[in-house]
């Protein structure tokens, strides 16, 4: 959930291949002095790329809490999480693939180049006295698993299942903690039906003092959270489930723009009645699902 109460400009550092499908792209310069961590490990921000042919986007005007562009010099714009906050730096880890307006410019991306970002802010909140987390989530979720494992405590049992298109994809997730983790290599990212929701399914969770963490494409952490939720009767604050991304898009819209004034409305009136978090997320996508999206 980033911030729109800024826009700093940052400069490409340095960029690198982690692996076949995923650039890490180090920002820095002199805005991001100014630019302040949440401090959530899953922390996302909202990037603004420069058109092509160009290095750098325009600036906004910053209005109501909004990134205000003419709509002539409009960059394309896309939420990414933060992998890792340095001192004046910050890196964002980019899973490529074709036909991407991010991962197109991650893959090109060199010393001069520049993005507009904004503040940021994050979803993850370990119960105090949770011993036991669980971190779901296909490889755009893979940025954020990898944080979260290198901040927990050595006193926490941790699983990670973590889906990825291939076994050179598959990533050290140094931690703390007692972390163990099951790698989902070819299901999932656009080519296939998510593993995830089975691999939820099978998980043995403990009776309590359990905190699962999960984020994906829409469809699965629907799944996934209906699952958590209403089999397993776990409550909303022991769970931290988001949806990262939509397949077919274009499609989705398309059906869901007819429908936008109407649950536009629903949506106010949730907020209305005062609900917040995962407790607001499980009420949406009830709203979403009576739609048929």
């Amino acid at each position: 959930m980033a911030r729109f109460d800024g826009y700093y400009q940052a400069e490409v550092v340095a960029a690198h291949r982690v692996t076949p499908n995923m650039v890490r792209v180090r920002f820095g310069g002199p805005e991001l002095a100014q630019w302040v961590s949440s401090g959530d490990p899953d922390e996302r921000l909202t990037i603004a790329f420069p058109s092509p042919g160009r290095r750098t986007p325009p600036r906004p005007r910053i209005a109501g809490g909004a990134w205000h562009f003419d709509d002539a010099a409009a960059p394309e714009q896309r939420s990414y999480t933060v992998r890792r906050v340095g001192t004046g730096t910050l890196d964002v880890d980019f899973v490529v693939h074709e036909g991407g307006v991010a991962a197109e410019w991650a893959m090109r991306a060199g010393p001069g180049d520049a993005v507009g970002l904004s503040q940021a802010g994050g979803w993850y909140r370990r119960p105090a006295g949770v011993t036991s987390v669980f971190l779901v989530g296909d490889a755009t979720a893979l940025p954020a698993i990898g944080r979260i494992a290198e901040e927990l405590p050595a006193d926490v049992r941790a699983h990670a299942i973590v889906e990825v298109a291939s076994d050179d994809d598959v990533q050290d997730l140094p931690s703390a903690a007692d972390l163990t983790t099951t790698w989902l290599t070819g299901s999932g990212m656009g080519r296939a039906p998510s593993g995830l929701p089975d691999a939820v399914r099978n998980l043995a969770l403990p009776g309590d003092g359990v905190y699962v963490w999960a984020a994906a494409e829409t469809s699965a952490t629907r799944a996934i959270r209906k699952h958590l939720r209403h089999e397993r009767g776990l409550p909303n604050a022991a769970m931290t489930v988001i949806g990262y991304w939509r397949t077919q898009k274009e499609a989705w819209l398309q059906r869901y723009e007819p429908a936008r004034p109407g649950l536009r409305r629903r949506r106010d009136a949730l907020e209305a009645a005062g609900l917040s978090g995962q407790d607001l997320i499980e009420a949406w996508d009830q709203e979403m699902e009576r739609a048929g999206l």
